[in-house]
């Protein structure tokens, strides 16, 4: 089978990327080819078990589309996206990518004689307003930011194409995904992810939000397992609409520098400065405080253990990094 990765540069990309090119498997079937695309440069997985080939552009762009689809796809992981901060600065930019993108390669998708398989990457971000103590599948999607406005849509379309037999549509809600290995990016998700890659590296680190602040997470192998797992499910599995929550772990900022600090020699502490922002804090407390999903849970799915847990993750990142 032949599988694009859509955003294979980002944090979660190069992940993918490299479990895919390694297992050379996908959905229980050998992997032919491998796509990886993206604007941002893109490094080849060092381990790969099948054909990997890169291809650099634009989504918004129709001849990268042309050049994504000139042979058959049978899966698409659509990571791409412009988050929550650039959303709310550029409101042309974010729509272009995050919704009319979208509907340009769900018209490619359907376009084809084959149906494929599309995993979308959808964001906790969807959920907001007032919202219970516990978040799950039921909860009616009243997005509070332009991006989260953006994957609600896209969730709606998905579903729709799937629906009419256009593609084999599957999405993930996802929490917080830790730990991007920097550099910075100024995203909500990478002021988190400063907290336990910047002590650890004996950094200073700014925190922009309150120590008691929730935040629903999940490590980045996690998330893998978790688009792994959903593209295997039987089609008769998935809930109605093809969208879940990916079941997540609920931290602060104060647990996860413990967390941190258990880590570090004896004798060190994590050094952090506290600067609240009223814009980062009102995302935050925006999103959801503990996000699951009875589905996903029953179909294996699984959070996180505890904040040591998202510590050993990154550093077993830091172990594997070149």
């Amino acid at each position: 089978m032949r599988v694009a990765l859509l955003g294979a540069g980002g944090f979660l990309g190069t992940h993918l990327a490299a479990h895919l090119a390694a297992s050379a498997r996908f959905a229980d079937q050998a992997i032919d080819e491998v796509l990886l695309f993206d604007q941002r440069p893109v490094a080849a997985p060092a381990a790969a078990r099948c054909p990997v080939r890169i291809q650099h552009g634009d989504l918004r762009d129709d001849t990268a589309l042309d050049a994504l689809f000139a042979a058959p796809v049978d899966a698409v992981l659509h990571l791409a996206a412009t988050l929550t901060v650039d959303a709310e600065t550029d409101v042309r930019r974010g729509l272009d990518t995050n919704v009319l993108a979208f509907v340009a390669l769900l018209e490619r998708c359907r376009a084809q004689a084959s149906v494929p398989m599309l995993l979308f990457a959808s964001s906790i971000a969807t959920f907001g307003g007032p919202l219970p103590a516990v978040v799950g599948d039921g909860m009616p999607q009243r997005p509070t930011t332009s991006y989260g406005t953006h994957k609600a849509v896209a969730e709606l379309l998905l579903a729709d194409y799937s629906r009419r037999g256009f593609v084999d549509g599957r999405a993930l809600r996802l929490p917080i995904v830790l730990t991007h290995p920097g550099p910075a990016s100024g995203s909500i998700s990478d002021q988190v992810a400063a907290l336990v890659r910047g002590p650890l590296r004996g950094e200073r680190t700014i925190c922009r939000m309150a120590p008691d602040s929730p935040l629903a997470t999940a490590s980045v192998h996690k998330v893998v397992q978790g688009f792994l797992r959903l593209a295997a499910l039987p089609a008769a599995a998935l809930p109605l609409g093809g969208s879940m929550n990916l079941p997540g772990l609920s931290v602060t900022p104060a647990a996860l520098l413990q967390a941190v600090a258990r880590q570090l020699p004896a004798g060190q502490v994590p050094v952090v400065d506290w600067q609240p922002d009223p814009a980062v804090q009102r995302i935050v407390d925006g999103w959801p405080q503990a996000f699951t999903s009875e589905h996903a849970l029953s179909l294996g799915f699984t959070p996180d253990a505890s904040a040591d847990a998202l510590v050993q993750s990154f550093l077993a990142q830091e172990r594997a990094a070149p």
